[in-house]
């Protein structure tokens, strides 16, 4: 648990000092994961 919330949408991870946008309250969004897999899925079709 290093990722803490430094302001609405934007997080720091202590371990690698790496700033991430995310959600307001949790890192994922469900948009966020929609998007994951629907690049994962063209992916995997272009490889395929």
């Amino acid at each position: 648990d290093a990722v803490k919330r430094q302001a609405v949408g934007i997080w720091k991870c202590n371990g690698c000092r790496k700033v991430i946008a995310g959600g307001a309250w949790t890192v994922s969004t469900t948009a966020a994961a929609t998007v994951r897999s629907t690049v994962r899925r063209l992916r995997e079709i272009t490889e395929a």
